[in-house]
Formats: C-alpha cells, structure tokens, sequence
C-alpha cells in the first residue's frame, strides 16, 4: 500500500515552513524544528535530501539555514515527495514491471496504472506556494471533492443499469 511516511510529509512541512518565511532569505534549522515540531536529527537528514535535490539552498554560519531554490510556485508536492521518499508507486509491478510475471496479462494492472497516473498527475499540479494560498488551497481541495463525487456518481449509474 502507498503511504506517505512520516520523511515525507516532514520534507513538504519544512518546505511549506521555508517558504511561508518569503521575506527572510535564510531559515536557521532550529527555527525550523522549533515551529514545526520536527525533531532535529531526523529534520537535518531532510533537509540534506532536500539540498541534493535541488529543492533547497543551505548556507553556514551567521545568518545561515535553508532557503528555497526556487519559487514556490515552482515546487510541487510530487517532486518534494520523490526527493524524500523516492519514485511513487501504488504497488510493486508498476515499480518493475519486468520482474512481474504477470505483467503484460494482468487483468487489474491497467486500473493500477490509471489510479497512479491521477495521483500522480494531482500531486504534480499542486504546487508549495498553493499550499500557503489558502484561497488557492481551498479551490484545489473543492475541485477534488468535485472530481470524488462525479467518479462516485459515474460509478453508481453505471452500477444501476
């Protein structure tokens, strides 16, 4: 089963956290781990992860810490995501098909390659500074809720007929 570790969801709170800092250039790390609650070992591990992957910026000393890379508009959930926890996949024969004796005649695979491709797809298109819009957000999870419950709605019709 995906589920998004706790690695995960604490790489896009510091981002979200970072980034909701836009006027100051440098986050300090233990600023970080003081309004995020994130302990600070595991949180150093993170944002390492981060800096390699070209999500953050680091610098030493006085006035030093983190800082976005880019901005926020140009991070997504997905690839902040894939940064910490690797390629997404909802289960292993999408990972390596080839490994999968099944593969190519496997009733439910392609069901499986449409659910990821749409989560995938939703994670890509949100991105940081949507987050911190909260009118922005708040249009994002309402357009969710919609595209749930036309599927539900498709999904009862076509079980009536």
């Amino acid at each position: 089963m995906f589920q998004l570790t706790s690695r995960g969801n604490y790489g896009v709170l510091a981002v979200f956290y970072i980034a909701k800092q836009a006027k100051r250039e440098f986050i300090s790390i233990d600023e970080i781990t003081e309004n995020t609650e994130i302990p600070k070992p595991y949180l150093s591990k993170i944002l390492q992860n981060l800096c390699r992957g070209g999500i953050l910026l680091s610098k030493r000393g006085t006035g030093g810490g983190f800082a976005l890379s880019r901005r926020p508009d140009q991070i997504s959930l997905r690839e902040v995501i894939e940064i910490i926890e690797g390629k997404i996949y909802i289960v292993n024969c999408l990972l390596a098909p080839s490994q999968c004796g099944r593969a190519e005649t496997c009733p439910i695979s392609p069901v499986w390659v449409k659910v990821q491709d749409f989560i995938l797809e939703i994670m890509a298109s949100i991105t940081i500074s949507d987050i911190i819009n909260e009118g922005k957000k708040q249009i994002i999870l309402d357009s969710l809720e919609t595209c749930r419950i036309m599927y539900r709605e498709k999904v009862r019709q076509m079980k009536s007929e």
